[in-house]
């Protein structure tokens, strides 16, 4: 402010300067007219000479204030001028200055804002790249996991697999020659029971001759001379027995001992016949209980004698202690 000051003072005193000049280059006019005035005239006013041309200093002091003032009135006009252009340009300058930080503001905002954007977009982009990374690490890992435990499982399955084969097939020939053990041992078990029981069978056979020889042919019906005696007075213990023993011959006929499986074991029968022989009831009174099972299953396929008249009433529900030989 102050340097532009001192410049419009120095154009303020130039006019003055000018001025001055001007007023004394018209007083040397004027004083020069009245001097080139015609003789006649020159010295006279209205015919009356005057000896000199006098000015009056009060009417020069009065132009000359006047001068001043007028000349003070344009330099406030033009320091109001001056004032209101500086206070303009000022009010410019703030304008400009304050459109400038707009817009160096609002190129800062954007600036700022695109370097966020990118920021945010890069981050984005790094945040995309690296969950597609790990999500590819994570499945490919999951597939070379999920494939180990596969080819893991496929080895255990088939290692078990040839175990279990290997043991079953162990199992089978085990089992195939345990079964053929049994079925040679049952085989020759059952010969040796078959061939027993044949020989049971033929001795019986030769008991039952004999018995019946001996008997007179009382298992038969046909009386003879001691047997009308006999029937007469009733059977006899020695009579009952000997059909007792009959009957437990038909049975142990039937009856299959592996090799004397029951030995010393009694089943006591209690048998229910017709007077012809037939069988119609037989149950197990006590004794071992698989002796009782096989020898009533025995007695229904045993043919059991006839009795004679004077007998059945004594044997139609009789109890035999069977006993296997």
């Amino acid at each position: 402010m102050s340097a532009m000051s001192n410049k419009l003072n120095s154009k303020l005193n130039l006019p003055i300067i000018i001025s001055i000049i001007l007023h004394g280059i018209l007083i040397i006019a004027l004083g020069y007219k009245f001097m080139s005035d015609t003789g006649e005239n020159y010295g006279s006013i209205n015919g009356n000479s005057i000896d000199a041309i006098m000015i009056d200093p009060s009417v020069m002091t009065e132009q000359y204030q006047r001068q001043l003032q007028v000349q003070s009135n344009q330099r406030k006009v033009e320091q109001q001028r001056q004032e209101q252009l500086d206070k303009q340009v000022e009010e410019l300058a703030e304008k400009a200055a304050a459109e400038k930080a707009a817009a160096e503001k609002a190129a800062a905002e954007k600036a700022a804002a695109e370097k966020a954007a990118a920021e945010k977009a890069a981050a984005e982009k790094a945040a995309a790249e690296k969950a597609a990374a790990e999500k590819a690490a994570a499945e490919k890992a999951a597939a070379e996991k999920a494939a180990a435990e596969k080819a893991a499982a496929e080895k255990a399955a088939a290692e078990k697999a040839a175990v279990e084969k290997a043991a079953a097939e162990k199992a089978a020939a085990e089992k195939a020659a345990a079964e053929k053990v049994a079925a040679e041992k049952a085989a020759a078990e059952k010969a040796a029971a078959e061939k027993a029981a044949a020989a049971r069978k033929a001795e019986q056979a030769k008991k039952d001759k004999a018995l019946n020889d001996l008997l007179g042919g009382l298992t038969s019906g046909t009386p003879n001379a001691s047997g009308g005696a006999a029937s007469r007075k009733g059977a006899s213990d020695g009579e009952l027995d000997k059909y007792k023993s009959l009957v437990q011959n038909a049975i142990s006929n039937k009856f299959i001992n592996p090799p004397n499986l029951y030995r010393g074991k009694i089943c006591e029968l209690q048998i229910q016949i017709a007077p012809d022989g037939l069988l119609l009831n037989v149950t197990s009174k006590g004794g071992d209980a698989d002796l009782c099972r096989e020898a009533l299953a025995a007695t229904k396929l045993a043919v059991i004698p006839k009795p004679a008249s004077n007998l059945y009433n004594e044997v139609k529900m009789m109890s035999i202690e069977f006993q296997p030989k």
